[in-house]
């Protein structure tokens, strides 16, 4: 059964990694496990050191348990569809089909596009559109999201336009395609892999909100190039349900005035409910089709959604912080952290204790695959 939460969970969540905060454990948990001071940007290792640490351990524990206890977006998941089995359990089950997603723990469901012979249509979220055509991104010098209410506004700028530095903008020198993508890595804030190559970029594209640092695009935003057309960019909120529509998108050309601006509607694409077009089980991964459903043919529906299960169990945090804390015995090769005594457990021991319980932990925490005949 799903749990909604425990007195024992871990809640001190405030992420950020340069400090050593994460979302499963911190620098504090890590310090008082070791049994020594704080940490701080003087020490050796350092705060924002021991975040990295952390970082990098919570990717390992997601990949053990086949889980995330953080929000994760798994982006273009194929699924085959077939209807249900027989009459009777499509009229008591509410629904003509199903798929399983590869994650559990649904929260969102972020674009689902369904193959309806000539093309795919979109079931989810609140969605705007960008088309660039071969002549047209030329012109294209900044888009600009707003949340609703004339909410948080993020500018993104073409290379060069506004003063910002190039890691944080697009380029839309090499061609419409190219430049979407660059679009799509800028509102994920990730590492454009895709065009690196061309535009010589170094690391991963990042845009806060104008308005305040704390607030990343990628909070509320996700955009992918559409499977139809590779000049055009899809771009969904993250907001609840059909929140999203309710805000603004407007792309400016280089002359940068009123009546050089055009503005692109959000529009509410989700009928989600148990009479609607869909309907999930988010616990068990699981989406239902009732009304709008896909062609009986192979990788007819394409999902991007978000996962994580919501709350941080001790065990949990209590395996990455053993994780971090045996990750820094393992390097610490001089004792400079932790001081050999003599009269208790070596450092090495202290690495093999700290390993293996936390690795017994993940094993018992693990999610078992089940295959459906």
């Amino acid at each position: 059964m799903a749990i909604a939460s425990s007195p024992s969970d871990y809640t001190s969540i405030n992420v950020d990694y340069s400090t050593g905060s994460g979302y499963y454990t911190d620098k504090g948990a890590v310090a008082n496990m070791l049994q020594i001071p704080a940490f701080s940007t003087s020490t050796y290792p350092s705060q924002a050191q021991v975040g990295a640490i952390i970082k990098v351990v919570e990717g390992l524990v997601d990949e053990k348990v086949k889980r995330s206890y953080r929000p994760i977006i798994y982006k273009n998941e194929f699924h085959n569809f077939e209807f249900a089995r027989s009459p009777m359990q499509s009229y008591y089950g509410g629904y003509v089909g199903f798929v399983q997603l590869d994650t559990l723990k649904l929260k969102k469901v972020v674009s689902l596009q369904v193959w309806q012979g000539n093309s795919y249509k979109e079931l989810a979220s609140a969605q705007a559109s960008i088309t660039l055509d071969a002549a047209g991104y030329k012109n294209l010098r900044k888009i600009t999201l707003r949340l609703p209410n004339s909410g948080k506004t993020f500018n993104l700028f073409f290379t060069g336009e506004g003063g910002t530095n190039a890691v944080n903008t697009f380029d839309a020198s090499f061609g419409s395609k190219t430049t979407a993508q660059e679009i799509c890595h800028l509102i994920n804030e990730e590492y454009p892999s895709k065009t690196a190559q061309f535009t010589g970029a170094t690391a991963e594209k990042f845009k806060n909100s104008d308005e305040s640092a704390s607030f990343a695009i990628s909070d509320f935003f996700y955009a992918s190039i559409d499977p139809d057309n590779g000049n055009k960019i899809n771009i969904s909120s993250l907001l609840a349900g059909e929140d999203g529509s309710d805000c603004t998108l407007t792309l400016t050309d280089k002359a940068g005035v009123a009546s050089a601006s055009q503005s692109v509607a959000f529009t509410d694409m989700q009928d989600m409910k148990r009479l609607g077009s869909f309907w999930a089980i988010g616990d068990e991964g699981r989406i239902f089709f009732l009304r709008d459903y896909p062609y009986h043919t192979q990788n007819s529906i394409i999902c991007t959604y978000i996962a994580g299960d919501g709350r941080v169990p001790s065990s949990i945090h209590k395996a990455t912080t053993m994780l971090v804390a045996a990750e820094l015995l393992r390097h610490d090769d001089q004792t400079i952290l932790i001081a050999e005594t003599g009269g208790n457990i070596s450092t090495k021991e202290k690495y093999d204790i700290l390993k293996k319980e936390a690795d017994d932990i993940l094993k018992g925490k693990a999610d078992l695959v089940f295959l459906i005949d």
